[in-house]
Order: C-alpha cells, then structure tokens, then sequence
C-alpha cells in the first residue's frame, strides 16, 4: 500500500502535472486511473497502485545517481509500466525523451547523443540488444529498464518491478521534497521531430508548456467519476501522449487500447462505452469503415447520403423527408450502439478529417471535434461541438495568441509555446522570433468569428499524421534516381500517411524484364514498381515510408513540377493538389493496408 503524500499548497498553486497528479492520487485512491488492453481482455489499475508504481520510480532514479534536469529516454509501446515512466521523469523533473520502437538505430543513436540521456526505459530483450550494440558510441547512459520484466539480468540493466521496489526502500516522505523542487520553467520533455535532410530537432517543453496545454488558461476541471475517456493511439503520438497526461490531471479513467492504430478492433471499443475519444483520422476510417460493414449500415449510410447530397441542391419531397429521418434515425441508433453508447464527442488531430467521415458522424449526432497544433506550439486551437467545418480549425485557446504575417503565415505566442531547439540556437532563432512567436510555416486566414483557416505551406515540409515532419523533395529525389522511376510527387501533407504519384520509366522495365516497351502491360509496371518502392521503404524512417503509390500515364505538367536551368526540381504541391484532385482522393479514400494502387 502506498504512503499518503501531503501536500501543503492547493491545487491553484500546482506548479506542474506531477504535483496534480498526486493530489489526485489522494482524492481517488481505489477508483480505477487506467483500464489496458491485454490478452482479449482488460487489466485495471487503480489511481492507488498507479501513484506508488510513480513514487517508486521517482525516488529509484534519485537511488541510481541521476540528478534533475539529466534526460531520460523512454522507448516503448502502450503499457501501464511506460505511462508509469512518463509521469515519473516529468514529476522528478528529469527531462524524458520519447522515441518510438520502430525508429532505426540511426535514428535512436542521434537522439540519445544530442540528448545525453542517462537512462532508458525499453520494452524489453530486443530493445536492450539494440542499446548494448550502441553503448560504445553512448557514454552517458549509465542505466536501462526493462519494462517487461520484473528482473534483468544483463549487464546495466534493472526489470520494472525491481526498480519500484529499490525505490520504494526510499523515505516516501521525500517525495514532497522533490515535488517542490520541479519549477514551471523547468525542461520537461524534448520531443524530436523528424527531419530527413540532417539530425532530427529535440522541441524542448518546460513543465509550463505542457501544464498550459491542458488548462487552456483556464481553471482545472476535474472529471465526472463516470467518464471514461478511450485513447486508440500509441502514447508516443503527441495526441495520445496529451490525452493519458490530461487524464492524470483531471482525474479522469482512461482506457488505452493497446493494439493501436492499424490493428482497431470495433468490438473492443463497443465493449468499453467510452464517454470520449481520441483518434487521428486514419484510425477514424478504420473505426468508420468497421461500422459500415456491420449489418446494413453501409447501404443504409450511401442511401441516407445521396439524399443529404439532393437535399443540399434541390430539396427533398415529404416522402423523401420521411426517409431521411427514418434513415437517420436508424444511423444515429448503430453509430452509438458500435460505439458502446455512451459517446459525447471524437476529439481528432494531426491531419484533415475526411469530408464523408465529418457527415457521417454529423448525422449520426456525435461531434467530431478537431484541433489545429504543432509539437512546437501545442494545441492552438479547437473546433467546438456544432463548430467544425471543413477547412476550418476553430478558434484559438484563451491563452493562445494567432496573427497572420504579411506573408500569410500562422504565428503563435503563448505560455504552450516551446522555448525552441534543444541545443541548436540556429534553428531555434529560425522559427522564435525575439518578441515571442513561432513561426509555424503554415500560410492561413482568420474568418470574420476569429476561427483559422489553413491556406497551406509557406515551406515544402510536410506534417504528418503521426505528428512527424518530413522533407518530401529528399524522398522524390530518392525515388527519381531510381532507373525504374521517371518522375516522382510525393503526398501526405496533414494526410493520413504519405503516398506517391509515379511516373514510371518504361523503356528501363521493359529491358530489365526482356521485352519491348510496346507489349509491357500495367500490370508489370505496378508489380516492378511495387517492389522498388518496398526496397527505398526499407531504408527510410517509419514515417517517412510510402504505402500507397499511383501510376502516372504520362510526365507531370510544367506547371506540377519543373527543372529550372540549375537542373533543380520543383514542385508546386498546390498545383499537383489542384491538377490530381480526384485520383489524391481515390488514394486517401481508404486505409493505407487495404489499397495499393
């Protein structure tokens, strides 16, 4: 059982999310914090035995040498010992460092370089291995967790369990101690964003930034004891990662669906009756597409469409108003019935919300509501329930200023903006001017009610679903100096996952396959091409891969993408947005894993 820990300031006077975090550990004791997803099932652990799983971390890692302010890197998938990690580093004031599982040595070795993280927390034997063959190049880190085990019994190495309980041998009445000692502006967290033409940039959050991020400058509201808030991400996604940190703040049970993202079981979700959600759009069309394909619900949904689409035309006659409502009706009552019942809203970010999907739960009567933010800026803005329009991102956040420059670009100021790059003045003074706003690089418009607007890119970069940036000129380029590849444009800008048109070189495959280029068929080309892009995957981040591509007839416009008299290619991506509308349409019309063109 854990020991109570006394706070002597109120909640108002709460400097960051740790101290928060235990006050509500005392209010809600036995209640369930987080239901997880395991074998078929769910395993519940109460605010209680979440908290001392916390302290013991906090005061193990003190136990160790670490000092505050020393990064911590945390490289896992959804599990309670990984939430358990996060919150632990960010109450004990030592700076965590997210990394996903699937990024590559390369990648990993930068980030704990640049970081200098003492310790890490890692799934399990895989991500030890991984770590060991790097420690020669990695002097700093002194110390790695095992989370899957209870012990370790490789060299530098602890299991979960036995790191908890070196740290609950501790004084738990140092726990207060430390909690004081962790300041508003301290370095909470540094967040990595993916760059492909150099090291990737660590965006420092103080515990300010992120404490911002979820009071919106307002007061803390704190959760009905009947809420049940389901998160379908990995909590290495910036938008799971803010709503288990929410949730620890609120006081709110969460559910994390632990086979996330790719693999979403509709049932499970059923099964749960979350009061909310929190999905990108690419999960939002498999959750979509899984309700349609239960009983009648798709030929009852294109029915109820097509008469939505007249009704915005022409009208409809009473018999065909008759039928909507009846169709309606029965939408809404298997939208909540697949959704358990309980739903009050959809909170989405990281990418445009398809239009279809936006009516379907329109009709269905359950609010999408959609978020405009960056991993530099957080969240900007919000889209309220009744509120969200396509195109539209809402109205910024009481604490959140937006002004449009002379140029068009978005620029925001407020206490949820990061302080800039960690260790790369240069690029931080890029982005943060002097007087306090960042430069998002985004081009966009403030409507009359002070909602935003996205216009587009000031800058050829794109923002991924996934919360990842990526350079799309470097991966063309790697695709066009493939001999089977032509031309290249690459799409995925706020998409749901980055896909390609393709202009194949069929002279080039038709030698290599020993024929002509007059009897190669589609179907050649498709399959030649299949396997070149699979081979350029395998040598790019997770991220940045491609899983969908389209075959071009002929060469792109001028006006698409040109060489200019230094032979350097250029790409309009509003241009090629405009021009390829209906086949970009086709390609994120449905899930990544369900279509290759």
């Amino acid at each position: 059982m854990s020991t109570p820990v006394h706070q002597n300031h109120s909640e108002s006077d709460a400097r960051h999310i740790g101290q928060i975090f235990f006050q509500r550990v005392e209010e809600l004791g036995a209640e369930t914090f987080i239901r997880l997803q395991k074998d078929g099932g769910f395993e519940e652990i109460s605010w209680r035995d979440f908290g001392a799983m916390v302290r013991g971390i906090i005061l193990a890692l003190f136990g160790l040498g670490l000092a505050p302010g020393e990064a911590v890197a945390i490289i896992g998938e959804n599990s309670f010992q990984r939430a358990c990690a996060d919150l632990a580093t960010l109450a004990g004031g030592f700076p965590n460092v997210i990394i996903a599982p699937a990024s590559s040595d390369a990648l990993l070795l930068k980030v704990l370089q640049h970081a200098k993280c003492r310790a890490a927390f890692v799934d399990d034997e895989l991500g030890v291995g991984r770590l060991l063959n790097l420690q020669g190049q990695l002097p700093e880190l002194s110390h790695i967790v095992v989370m899957s085990q209870n012990r370790a019994a490789l060299p530098r190495c602890l299991g979960f369990d036995e790191l908890v309980n070196k740290g609950h041998t501790d004084d738990p009445a140092r726990l207060g101690t430390i909690l004081e000692s962790v300041h508003a502006n301290d370095l909470a967290t540094i967040m990595y964003t993916s760059g492909s033409t150099g090291a990737p940039k660590g965006v420092m959050r103080t515990q300010d930034n992120l404490l911002s991020n979820i009071t919106n400058g307002g007061e803390i509201v704190v959760s009905r004891r009947d809420e049940l808030f389901v998160i379908v991400l990995s909590l290495n996604h910036l938008l799971g990662r803010f709503g288990f940190l929410k949730s620890a703040v609120s006081g709110r049970t969460t559910a994390i669906i632990k086979a996330t993202e790719l693999d979403v079981d509709l049932k499970v979700i059923e099964s749960l009756a979350g009061t909310a959600m929190a999905v990108v759009p690419r999960v939002m069309q498999r959750i979509w597409n899984s309700m349609l394909d239960r009983s009648d619900n798709r030929p009852r949904w294109e029915a109820l469409e097509a008469l939505d689409q007249k009704n915005g035309v022409a009208g409809l006659d009473d018999a065909e108003k008759e039928s909507f409502a009846g169709r309606q009706a029965e939408l809404k009552a298997a939208a909540r019935q697949a959704l358990g019942g309980r739903v009050r809203y959809i909170s989405y970010s990281g990418a445009a919300m398809p239009a279809r999907i936006m009516r379907f739960f329109e009709l269905a009567g359950i609010p999408l509501i959609g978020a405009y933010g960056s991993t530099e800026c957080g969240g900007v803005t919000l889209c309220g329930i009744g509120e969200n329009r396509p195109g539209n991102l809402g109205k910024p956040f009481p604490n959140v200023e937006v002004r449009i420059a002379d140029d068009g670009e978005i620029l925001v100021r407020g206490p949820t903006v990061s302080p800039g790059y960690f260790q790369n003045p240069e690029a931080t003074r890029e982005v943060f001017d002097p007087d306090g706003w960042y430069h998002t690089g985004d081009l966009g418009a403030l409507e009359n009610d002070g909602s935003l607007r996205i216009v587009g890119r000031k800058k050829d970069i794109f923002y991924c679903a996934d919360g990842s940036n990526i350079y799309p000129a470097f991966i063309e380029l790697q695709l066009e100096s493939d001999s089977f590849i032509r031309q290249a444009v690459l799409l995925g800008d706020h998409r749901p996952f980055i896909a390609a048109l393709v202009v194949p070189e069929r002279v080039q495959i038709a030698k290599s396959l020993g024929c002509s280029a007059d009897v190669l068929t589609d179907q050649q080309i498709k399959i030649t091409l299949d396997q070149r892009i699979a081979r350029l995957n395998a040598r790019l981040e997770h991220f940045e891969r491609i899983q969908k591509f389209l075959m071009m007839k002929e060469d792109f416009p001028l006006e698409v993408r040109s060489v200019n008299a230094f032979q350097k290619v250029k790409v309009d991506r509003k241009k090629a947005a405009e021009h390829f509308q209906k086949q970009i349409e086709e390609i994120y019309a449905a899930p990544a894993e369900e279509l290759r063109l």
